[in-house]
């Protein structure tokens, strides 16, 4: 049997284990991408493999519904990660906030063989390199080839050229940079030295990457986490503001229960909530004020400055209906 078509049966299996309530049809076409006819003939080609699968059905499901679930246990050699999944579930950890999401991943990994201390050295310098943002909303996916020599170069300090399309540009271009890390929100981002400064550039707009062989001396003192934390957002080119905001009535209540930024400080008052934020991305901060849970019911005390570019990013938006 071929490698892949071998490599795809087994995926269908560990998608089907991994699944309590079992899997149709459709699910498990939009999870491999596969057509309805080869996903069929993988469900039928585990019992060469000694992988049993049975129907099941949910009281819920229509009675023409079939899903499909594995009948006892996998191979425990075929569950064991490797050290590429460890490192990116290891890493996936650093971001969560939900304690039952953490510790299940925590049981997950401690029942798996840890990575050699070489690898660990290099993980833990991948982690301290990439920083997540928190927003919700819509995300895109990153090239996985990419992302692969990008975390490689991180890790080993590897000079890179990248092909990028600036959004205000028809056309990508090749430029060399000194990778410093990477950076989740709604957008990836690589996170490189050029000329000297730390910018951004995003993951979806890289056209192609070549490693060069090339080693660049790391920036001494220079810290991505706190870097990416100086901004509300994304962007770093703006000054960085000390924010004082009044949110009233119900969204005072909402807003307590918000991370809006790690530098915040919360004061409740009588019928309202005062959060201060040191921090630059003004442009994204507008646009969380400009949120329906806020709008109506926050008011920017402070700076007068930010006060100033609200107003005319509000002036910049009635273009759109004129």
């Amino acid at each position: 049997m071929a490698y892949t078509k071998l490599s795809d049966m087994l995926g269908v299996a560990l998608e089907l284990r991994a699944s309590s309530l079992g899997l149709t049809i459709d699910q498990l076409m939009e999870r491999t991408g596969r057509s309805r006819k080869t996903v069929e003939r993988m469900l039928h080609g585990l019992a060469g493999l000694g992988i049993e699968v049975q129907p099941s059905r949910l009281d819920s499901d229509h009675h023409l519904t079939k899903r499909w679930r594995l009948r006892g246990d996998m191979p425990g050699l075929l569950l064991s990660l490797q050290p590429q999944e460890r490192g990116a579930l290891e890493r996936h950890m650093q971001t969560l906030t939900d304690s039952t999401t953490s510790r299940a991943l925590a049981k997950l990994l401690a029942n798996q063989k840890p990575l050699s201390n070489h690898l660990a050295i290099d993980e833990e310098e991948l982690i301290n390199r990439t920083a997540h943002i928190g927003r919700t909303g819509p995300r895109t996916q990153a090239n996985e080839a990419h992302m692969a020599i990008f975390e490689r170069s991180i890790q080993g300090f590897e000079r890179l050229e990248i092909r990028y399309r600036t959004q205000d540009r028809p056309r990508a271009s090749w430029r060399s940079v000194d990778p410093l890390g990477l950076l989740f929100g709604r957008f990836g981002y690589l996170v490189a030295s050029r000329q000297g400064y730390p910018a951004t550039y995003r993951l979806d707009l890289i056209e192609g990457v070549r490693p060069t062989g090339r080693i660049f001396q790391a920036h001494t003192g220079w810290n991505m986490k706190a870097w990416a934390a100086d901004s509300f957002g994304i962007y770093h080119g703006d000054d960085i503001l000390d924010v004082r905001l009044r949110f009233t009535g119900e969204a005072a209540k909402r807003a307590e229960r918000v991370r809006f930024h790690p530098s915040q400080k919360m004061r409740r008052l009588r019928g309202g909530l005062i959060v201060q934020l040191r921090c630059q991305g003004h442009r994204e901060l507008i646009h969380e004020l400009c949120h329906p849970d806020w709008l109506g019911k926050v008011t920017i005390e402070s700076p007068d400055s930010l006060r100033e570019e609200f107003d005319e990013y509000i002036e910049q938006l009635r273009s759109v209906t004129a």
